[in-house]
Order: structure tokens, then sequence, then C-alpha cells
């Protein structure tokens, strides 16, 4: 449903920023020897509600380890990107001139890259010859102070809340900052603020709040100050609406209504969300959050957003809507696998094309993570008893590939083995965050368990049914 309207959008998307990289021109360049011959990858988020990123631009590092880069915006952008064990990001502007300073090279460790609760380092990224009314200065300069205060106080602030010396903090570093004549700056200076006082009052006071920085304010959908405040606010706000006195309403509009006059109707219905702009903001952000949960239904959902994209005179807000979809419908039960083309055992490069036929057993698994070893073991039976029925395909994250190899021989594992570099766009399409994962594709190429049970969590009962069913045909 939202397939025609996508491509449309995206061929408008795409020569805008066509025509924008040809007005504006950010440049950044420098010198990082310790990554010379490697390629880093910056992005932008499309949007702050599902936060899909788009790529801006690649620094090319030559084996001198300098790097230059020229890319075009339109707005203040906060850019950023993932290397080693860090993730680091600066706020460009239309004709910026930077030159960033890298930090220390750090790989992340073979435990790193299996730990599912892995989190990188997040820094600012360094620029050489800031001036103190720069953004980037002043934003991390402000977030010194604020994170400082934040981490010494986090305990007293909980517990004391508006008795501790919060006043005071906001006081002073509203008085140090307060003199900048930078717009982008003092909105995220306004929203942090805020943030800080939404805590201490433990959201007593969040109406209120909402009157003074949402309801008639300009929406800064680029400011992360904002956006972070917002969905703090508004977490899991149909879900948690559904069990407020109006709940039933709410259920009855998106099941069986699937009409978006009557959302807006009800929703509206709160005096702080009566200008449509930011009423359309809150309901982008509960349709959102509802899909990732289980009390309002997939399809009535999809149906809601539909007509929200259609009748929306927001551009900004389709977009958002075409990401809610997209990243509902992606790796969903009943969707299309997505595709990738990976190197086999033999650097042979396999796309899941060449899987269509049978039914497909998709593993997404590490030799040196322990749980995956023991999978192998199990897995290993499997295959032997299903081989000729159906397929089976192992993607390895390993770093050393060699080693890889040798333990996939040593163990005569004898299906299918793909290799994906560890930050692999596969890992981001079929969301894989912990190892093993596993997902159950039809001969057409459609999901059919998303994920799917582990061998150790019979699998093999699910695919004796399949087959069988085949059978019967």
């Amino acid at each position: 449903m939202f397939r025609y309207i996508r491509n449309i959008l995206l061929s408008t998307l795409l020569l805008l920023a066509l025509a924008t990289a040809d007005a504006y021109g950010t440049h950044v360049y420098g010198t990082a020897k310790e990554y010379a011959g490697s390629e880093l990858i910056f992005y932008r988020y499309q949007d702050r509600i599902t936060y899909i990123n788009e790529e801006v631009f690649r620094l090319k590092i030559d084996e001198d380890g300098n790097f230059e880069a020229e890319f075009g915006i339109d707005r203040i952008t906060y850019i950023f990107a993932e290397f080693g064990v860090y993730y680091v990001y600066f706020y460009a502007e239309p004709d910026g001139n930077y030159e960033l300073l890298l930090p220390e090279y750090i790989d992340r460790t073979d435990g790193d890259l299996l730990n599912p609760y892995f989190e990188p380092t997040e820094i600012q990224i360094g620029i050489k010859n800031m001036k103190n009314t720069d953004l980037n200065y002043l934003i991390m300069d402000f977030d010194y102070y604020y994170n400082r205060y934040y981490d010494l106080k986090m305990e007293e602030l909980y517990i004391n809340g508006l008795k501790s010396d919060v006043d005071t903090f906001i006081n002073n570093i509203n008085a140090r900052y307060k003199k900048y004549d930078n717009p982008y700056f003092q909105q995220y200076r306004r929203y942090r603020i805020a943030a800080l006082k939404n805590m201490v009052t433990k959201s007593e006071y969040e109406s209120a709040l909402v009157y003074s920085y949402y309801s008639n304010k300009e929406i800064l959908y680029d400011n992360p100050a904002y956006m972070d405040l917002f969905n703090s606010i508004y977490h899991n706000y149909f879900d948690n609406y559904l069990v407020s006195p109006g709940g039933a309403d709410l259920y009855r509009v998106i099941t069986y209504g699937h009409s978006i006059s009557l959302l807006h109707k009800l929703i509206g219905s709160n005096p702080k969300h009566k200008r449509k702009q930011f009423r359309e903001l809150v309901m982008l952000k509960g349709i959102n959050d509802a899909f990732g949960n289980d009390n309002l239904q997939w399809l009535p959902l999809l149906l809601t957003l539909d007509s929200l994209y259609i009748t929306t005179e927001y551009p900004i807000h389709q977009q958002i809507a075409q990401n809610i979809a997209d990243n509902s419908l992606t790796m969903a039960k009943g969707t299309v696998a997505l595709p990738f083309s990976l190197p086999d055992t033999l650097d042979n490069m396999m796309s899941i094309e060449d899987f269509r036929g049978k039914y497909l057993y998709l593993q997404f698994a590490n030799t040196q993570s322990y749980t995956s070893a023991a999978e192998f073991d199990v897995l290993k039976r499997i295959y032997d008893r299903y081989k000729g029925l159906c397929l089976f395909v192992t993607i390895l994250t390993d770093t050393d590939i060699d080693k890889a190899k040798k333990y996939i021989a040593q163990k005569s594992l004898k299906w299918t083995f793909l290799f994906a570099k560890p930050n692999d766009k596969v890992l981001s399409d079929y969301k894989v965050t912990a190892f093993p994962t596993y997902y159950l594709i039809d001969p057409y190429g459609m999901l059919v368990m998303s994920p799917a049970p582990s061998p150790s969590e019979n699998i093999e009962k699910y695919l004796f049914k399949i087959i069988e069913n085949r059978k019967k045909k």
C-alpha cells in the first residue's frame, strides 16, 4: 500500500538531495595516520522517531592518513559514525569547513563483537581550531557541565527532586550560556534544561511542561534535545492511553475504524494537542511505539498509518510515516527476506536468490560464541536428516575468516557457510543483535518464521510439519 507512494517520495527526495548538494558544500578534511587505508562512513538520522539512518558521506583515508570529503546539507545536521569502540558525532552546518580530529583507533575485541549488550563509547568528534562561539564548541562545553552535574548528583536528584540544588545549577548554567547568539544552541540548551526539570519533578508537572515547551512551539525535528525530551514524554503513548479511562475509545478508533479523522478528534480532545502539526507528531510516535508491543493489532495500525500518510499536509510527517511502515514491515512474517551478497568458503559470491526453490533455514553465528558452537552440533544432526528437503545456510561474522574455515572443516560442517564483516549491512537488515539468530524462509523468498526457533528449540518439529504438508500437495 505504501510502495507506489514510496517510490514517488524517494524520487522526489533524491531530486531535492541532488539540488541541495549543488547548492551547499560542507567540507571535512584532516589527517589520521593510524586510519591509513581505511574507509569511514558517516550517517544522519532520517528522523528522530524511527532513527533510521542514511549515509551522508564517506571518508576514504589514503596511505598517508589524509582524508577529505564534501557533502550537501540544507540545515544544521547531526552527523555520526561508528568505528572500533566509538560512536562519534558532530554538528555540520551548510557551507561549513571542518578539520576533524579522529580519536585514537581502538578495535572491538571478540568479546565486544559477541556481546549483545555492547555499547560503543560516545564522543563528540574533535574539530581543530574551534572558536568558543562555534556550535560544536558550545554544545560540547554545555554537555560537559550538564553531564558532569547529572553524573555527580543523579542519585540525589532522583531522591530529593526539587529539594536538591537543581535550581541553583540551572540558574548558573543558564547564566553561563544564554549570552551566546546561536538559535540552534539556545534551543538545545532550553530543552536539555527542561528534561532535567521533568526528571527531578518525576514528571509531576509534565502537562504544564508540554504546554510550555511543545503545544504551541515550533517543532524542532532535527534538534536532539527537543526530540529526546519529546520521545521521553510520549514513550509508549498509545499503550499508556489504552489503560487510561479513555482507552476503549482509542482501541475502537484504531482496531475497527482505521479513521484518521476520528483519531485526530480523539487525540485533539486533549488541549495540549490542539495544534494539528504537533498532534500528528504525537500520533506518529504513538503508532511507532505500538508496533513494538502487542496491545494493538499490526494491520489496523498499518492502515491507520497509511491514512495519516495520505492526509498529512506536512512532508516530514510523510517521511516519518513511511519510515515507520518500513520498520514494521522489514523482516516481518509474510514479507520478502532482504537481499544480501556474501562470499562463501571458496570466495564465491552468493545471494539470497541462489537459495530459492526450497525452504531455507538461515543462521547468523560466530564460531567464537559458545552458544553458536553448541547449536552447530544440534544443527549438524538436523542437516543430515533434512539436507535433501531443505537448505541450510550459516552467515558467520568471525573476524578471522581463515580460522573460521578451519573450524568448519574440523567440525565436518557440510552445509553452506557465508562470511559477513561485523558491521555488514546484512546484520542490521536482519536485526541481528545476538548470536546465534535464525530465520525460516520459504521457496519464494518469503519469511515464514521471523525469527525462527533454534535447533535446540525444536525447529525440527516445524521443518517436519512443513515437509509433510508439501508432500501432501
